[in-house]
């Protein structure tokens, strides 16, 4: 009997040093333990972009499969096209731009000192596409090679024009028009801006008979206050054509437009360069580009920085020497890049222009 006894005593104590030195594997404890701090993380920057969110950007789009060559030969009829008769400048012939240079440099998101050349020979056509609200980073971009800015809404973030730059108040959609009236008073502007990429879902939304509706309602009346507008701005999907013509035909000559404004988000210099004519020739109007960058939306690979330094290589001097061009904003000088390529970004950590943004903006080339 105490053999028996002294048996158990020994399972039991066996089981009771196994129960304690055995550790747990380890792949369950840091799958659930990292998956907790992503979850945490996530919440944090949701509520973060939430109180942040002051102003109306760009929303993000989901990629599609069109490609631009689809877009450019769309055939697009403009018999019924009523837009305004104020004459515009003839364009200049536009040659193929010369092979850009393999760039030097890398983005660098070291600060740089505040830029203050003028390179450009005083033609200022590079806009800002702000989404970082009123902020002293905008005295780093106010160079003598830009002009514009605008922030996805009717308010701007220069609010007492220290800087010296041309803003641009946006009517973005349909929950802005109260906003949009309260601030775009005679004297606040020169330019507006027209809905933002009405024919995309996940943008402003806009069927064209809406669209030439509000714009009759809310756009049209400021040019008796010295206004002068600035069309809607599709989305570079080939359906913008078919939009735009449709709208021009819902507002029945009722909508004056002044300025063509794009989008576009591709991969070549080339077919930005025949997209941005496209618009011109079809319309014949100076053109505004209000957001562009080397970006693929089409599921392929990113382009790489020394890709997006030659496209811009490439592009830029052909914008500065192309006279119906009227301004050009490159996607991104913010700190969020929302869903474009972050290598696109032009702005440092610190608030100034990151080398790729200082060559933009240094307007030297």
């Amino acid at each position: 009997m105490a053999g028996k006894l002294l048996n158990l005593l020994a399972l039991t104590s066996v089981a009771l040093y196994a129960s304690i030195y055995i550790a747990t594997p380890v792949n369950a404890l840091s799958s659930g333990h990292h998956h907790l701090n992503r979850q945490i993380s996530h919440e944090i920057i949701a509520k973060r972009n939430k109180l942040n969110s002051n102003v109306k950007r760009c929303k993000q789009r989901p990629p599609t499969s069109i490609s631009v060559s689809s877009v450019i030969s769309s055939s697009i009829p403009t018999s019924s096209v009523v837009i305004s008769t104020a004459p515009v400048s003839s364009p200049k012939p536009s040659s193929s731009a010369a092979q850009a240079p393999s760039p030097s440099k890398t983005v660098s998101t070291t600060p740089s000192s505040t830029p203050t050349s003028t390179g450009n020979g005083g033609n200022k056509k590079v806009g800002l596409a702000w989404a970082n609200g009123p902020t002293s980073d905008l005295q780093f971009y106010a160079t003598g090679a830009v002009n514009w800015v605008y922030s996805w809404d009717p308010y701007t973030p220069d609010p007492d024009n220290k800087y010296n730059l041309e803003y641009m108040p946006m009517l973005w959609g349909p929950d802005q028009v109260a906003d949009f009236e309260s601030v775009v008073k005679a004297g606040y502007a020169k330019y507006i801006l027209g809905f933002n990429e009405p024919n995309e879902p996940g943008q402003s939304n806009l069927d064209p008979h809406t669209a030439a509706t509000l714009w009759q309602q809310h756009i049209e009346p400021k040019r008796a206050l010295g206004y002068q507008t600035c069309s809607p701005a599709t989305s570079s999907n080939p359906n913008g054509f078919t939009w735009m013509q449709n709208f021009f035909d819902a507002c029945n000559g009722g909508c004056t437009v002044d300025f063509i404004c794009v989008h576009w988000y591709d991969v070549q210099a080339s077919d930005f360069q025949t997209y941005v004519e496209k618009w011109h020739t079809t319309y014949n109007k100076d053109v505004f580009i209000t957001e562009f960058a080397p970006q693929n939306f089409n599921g392929g690979a990113q382009p790489s920085v020394g890709d997006i330094w030659n496209f811009y290589q490439t592009v830029m001097p052909w914008i500065q020497q192309t006279s119906y061009i009227k301004g050009a904003f490159p996607f991104g000088f913010m700190h969020d890049m929302s869903n474009v390529n972050i290598a696109d970004q032009l702005m440092a950590t610190s608030g100034q222009p990151n080398d790729l943004g200082y060559y933009i903006i240094n307007g030297d080339y």
